[in-house]
């Protein structure tokens, strides 16, 4: 169980990386349009598209605030949505929870990263800790 606190985009991105790998039940993700978490590169999307076709159980769910950039910018994404719609939701978020600031990455309910708001790399990674996610 450790808690990193993160300053730099570079960690914040490896942390990205890290979890994103290790997920092997969940994935759940609140953001507001997914500009800041690269699910779009063509490496994050082909460890979605693995990580979905791995397990029968496997679930990814993604929360926007506003849900017009990835309707637009995600067509990798878009792909993993048409191809595991059994498995994969993306939502905009209701009017009352889209003043809120901050982003989660949030894997297996056993690792987070967790950026305190949109526009500042300032960000707390939680590495196998299910009290503290």
């Amino acid at each position: 169980m450790t808690t990193q606190l993160i300053t730099d985009w570079s960690a914040h991105d490896q942390a990205f990386s890290d979890m994103l790998g290790r997920a092997s039940r969940q994935i759940d993700v609140f953001d507001l349009d997914l500009a800041r978490f690269p699910f779009e590169k063509k490496e994050y999307a082909e460890t979605l598209r693995r990580f979905l076709a791995g397990s029968e159980g496997a679930c990814v769910r993604i929360i926007l605030r506003d849900a017009a950039p990835f309707r637009t910018n995600s067509p990798r994404l878009m792909q993993l949505l048409a191809t595991y719609a059994h498995k994969m939701s993306v939502t905009q978020c209701a009017e009352q929870l889209a003043s809120l600031s901050d982003s989660m990455l949030l894997i297996d309910n056993d690792h987070a990263l967790i950026r305190f708001h949109q526009d500042n790399v300032r960000s707390k990674r939680i590495d196998n800790d299910p009290d503290e996610c």
